[in-house]
């Protein structure tokens, strides 16, 4: 007893609270050694729960996920992937209080490696499908082709991945610049913005049969199309009727779309 008085006494005397002691204490002993840093970051005498915390705030600065390679929908390119950064927050920590003094250490990374890298893309060059509709009508039908075509064109299609004609599109409206032009509205031809899409829909749905590929969603027009044969043809409207297939080959798909001259082109390539 008279000597925990007398250690009190002399920590009062020098100016230290007995409580502030014991946690001095305590990170010497427990915490991380002298001159250990952290990247740029001095970790000396930080305790492990301090430690985890700091980790994983510059853990937050350094991970990244990794980005797939991709078809730039405007030139076709085959644009390359990148990869990810992921820390492991663990193994830092540990490192960090597992230290010698006066060591240097880094965040403990690994590098992710994407999915779909360029070599899987490049070789995607094979022609599996290919169909064409002739061109006709009047400017505004021709300008909702050519939106719809380009939305189409240049759309990579994973193995198992369902493509839906409405979701790649979008809404065809006047702000995107679709025209008014003559539908199929039940029995009658009527006008409505973005008529002629469903060519490129049934150009599109040509293509993919002649590839092979598994059907979702297809529905025909009430009445014969002047571009095609009936029951060749797949109508869509936004957002309720759709043309959708699933790639069910083992390899990714692109589809491309464009006007050549009087026809409408759409194909399908892969890997044979």
């Amino acid at each position: 007893m008279r000597r925990s008085v007398i250690i009190f006494l002399v920590f009062a005397l020098a100016g230290v609270s007995v409580p502030t002691f014991v946690r001095q204490i305590h990170r010497r002993f427990a915490g991380v050694n002298a001159q250990v840093y952290l990247g740029d970051r001095n970790m000396e005498r930080y305790l492990e729960r301090e430690v985890r915390l700091i980790v994983d705030r510059m853990a937050q600065q350094v991970q990244k996920p990794p980005k797939n390679a991709r078809i730039d929908k405007t030139s076709g390119e085959v644009m390359p992937e990148e990869s990810g950064t992921f820390v492991d927050s663990e193994l830092t920590v540990e490192r960090v209080m597992n230290a010698k003094s006066n060591t240097q250490l880094e965040l403990e990374t690994i590098t992710i490696i994407p999915l779909l890298r360029v070599e899987h893309l490049e070789v995607l060059v094979d022609i599996l499908g290919d169909f064409v509709t002739p061109l006709m009508g009047a400017p505004g039908r021709v300008t909702n082709i050519r939106l719809s075509l380009a939305a189409v064109n240049n759309t990579l299609v994973l193995p198992g991945e369902i493509f839906s004609f409405n979701e790649v599109v979008g809404e065809r409206t006047i702000e995107r610049g679709y025209k008014s032009a003559p539908i199929i509205l039940g029995e009658t031809v009527t006008p409505g913005v973005g008529g002629g899409v469903c060519q490129t829909s049934s150009t599109l749905y040509n293509a993919v049969n002649r590839a092979s590929l598994e059907i979702v969603e297809r529905r025909i027009h009430s009445i014969a199309p002047s571009y095609i044969q009936h029951g060749k043809d797949a109508t869509v409207a936004w957002p309720h009727t759709d043309f959708k297939f699933r790639n069910s080959r083992e390899t990714p798909i692109i589809v491309k779309g464009e006007i050549q001259r009087w026809r409408v082109r759409v194909w399908v390539v892969g890997m044979e």
